[in-house]
């Protein structure tokens, strides 16, 4: 299968199913691609055989963990659709925004899950999955081995894929549709290379994280590195660690990453370009200066028309890259 193939998400994950170069690094970690697409598998017969009736959602609240990866693979295979809910969110905002968008099941971990301990979700409490370490419990019992799975027809291009919330900037967050076309397109937007090294610290329920860096490494065949969370003091020793070619980020990112105290050592580092958009004139200056990188400011929207979303990634695809 060609990349030119990958029509829907679900292709994408199957570009590296044969593929035994390094797809995932997590934590000292590492994963090949063979090994990503083999989890993504399992994951999606585990949702196939746990669907109810209704919208076939799964609501995920979770850090950047492999799990995370996985169930976004493996919903792509499954036809599933992944709603991806911000933890950062509290009480009936929390709730509302899972019962709004009909998951049928939401899958967390023992950090999370007190979250939502108290808060009805309009869901029974054997539908909330406890997911540690690759390990999945219900809330209260062990998952009982699942039924037979369910045959997995091939999604299309117009099928839903995910839901995303907006920001709620200018309002209470919006889930805006993404299908698997849209996805599918977003990951081959973008000039990297199979040895690229792709670190994302945005959180993958974001648009940013997914079409910035994790659909472009299924795409490419590029090696994600993943971390939990964003940290402006730990984001140069993990560039270092990983080998980073490519980091994805916002502004506010950014922001905090120029207020860490600089060092002599500050382009020792093999970072191409850097994705920053709203950031700041200044900061994108003083980056610049400081690590010796070019900053991609770009523009994109999780609402917006499909040439105004995906204005960056052309951008960056018509750039002569360092």
């Amino acid at each position: 299968m060609t990349d030119s193939m990958a029509t829907t998400a679900s292709r994408l994950v199957r570009l590296r199913a044969e593929d035994d170069d390094t797809g995932l690094l997590f934590e000292g970690r590492r994963w090949t691609w063979r090994e990503v697409v083999s989890e993504a598998q399992r994951r999606a017969e585990l949702l196939v055989a746990l669907r109810d009736r209704g919208p076939f959602h799964i609501g995920v609240m979770m850090e950047n963990t492999p799990e995370y990866l996985f169930l976004l693979a493996g919903a792509a295979l499954a036809g599933a659709v992944i709603v991806g809910v911000n933890p950062t969110r509290r009480g009936n905002e929390l709730a509302a925004d899972v019962g709004a968008t009909d998951c049928q099941l939401l899958v967390t971990d023992s950090a999370m899950a007190t979250l939502v301990e108290e808060l009805d979700l309009g869901l029974s409490r054997d539908r909330i999955l406890i997911a540690d370490n690759g390990s999945y419990k219900r809330r209260l019992d062990a998952l009982r081995p699942a039924p037979q799975t369910r045959e997995m027809p091939e999604p299309g291009p117009d099928d839903l894929f995910l839901l995303i919330f907006t920001s709620g900037s200018t309002g209470g967050p919006k889930a805006v549709r993404m299908t698997q076309g849209r996805a599918a397109r977003s990951a081959t937007r973008v000039a990297f290379r199979s040895d690229d090294v792709l670190y994302c610290a945005m959180p993958l329920f974001h648009g940013n994280a997914l079409s910035a860096a994790v659909f472009p490494a299924f795409a490419s065949g590029a090696t994600l590195a993943l971390r939990r969370k964003f940290s402006a003091s730990q984001f140069l020793p993990d560039i270092r660690d990983t080998g980073a070619t490519f980091f994805n980020s916002v502004g506010r990112a950014i922001a905090h990453i120029v207020t860490t105290p600089p060092t002599q050592d500050d382009r020792d580092h093999a970072l191409k370009f850097v994705l920053g958009p709203e950031t700041s004139a200044r900061d994108k200056k003083i980056f610049t200066e400081r690590f010796g990188v070019p900053l991609i400011e770009g523009y994109g929207s999780s609402q917006s028309s499909r040439r105004g979303r995906e204005h960056w990634a052309g951008q960056v695809h018509g750039t002569t890259l360092p």
